[in-house]
């Protein structure tokens, strides 16, 4: 099973410099703890009513992320929420508590919706780049073996 989590950066209100310093000090030490081989993120999708530093901050979080893997000479793509959500509940309008709900018949013991969107991230680059294993995490599939 995938190892899912979350962090929670700093609120930073209006300073985005201090709010990025964070993530990327964080994702530089994990990329150097996995040594990935793909850095798959969710999309910044902005909500009618964003903030200018909260678009500021989504935005320069999907460039971060992108700088990053480009130093550490990894793979890194994105992926819309609508991909993650269908990838995990077979539905592209499924709310956060489906995403969890989904999260959980995967055997995960997801607490947020956040880590349920990261299981649906790993779920759907796992399909798209490994279609032969993919299989193996169909929840009707979990525990048997070829």
């Amino acid at each position: 099973m995938p190892t899912v989590g979350h962090i929670n950066l700093p609120k930073t209100g209006e300073d985005v410099g201090s709010f990025l310093i964070a993530f990327e000090e964080w994702l530089t030490a994990k990329v150097v703890e996995v040594e990935p081989s793909l850095i798959l993120f969710e999309a910044p999708i902005l909500a009618a009513r964003a903030t200018p530093s909260v678009t500021r901050k989504l935005h320069a979080l999907a460039g971060l992320t992108e700088m990053v893997a480009l130093k550490a000479k990894v793979e890194c793509c994105e992926a819309y929420p609508v991909t993650i959500k269908k990838a995990l509940t077979g539905n592209g309008k499924a709310t956060k508590d489906d995403m969890v709900r989904a999260a959980r018949v995967y055997g995960l013991p997801v607490t947020l919706s956040d880590e349920a969107d990261a299981f649906g991230l790993w779920l759907h680059a796992v399909r798209l780049r490994h279609p032969s294993h993919a299989w193996r995490w169909e929840p009707m599939n979990q525990g048997r073996t070829a």
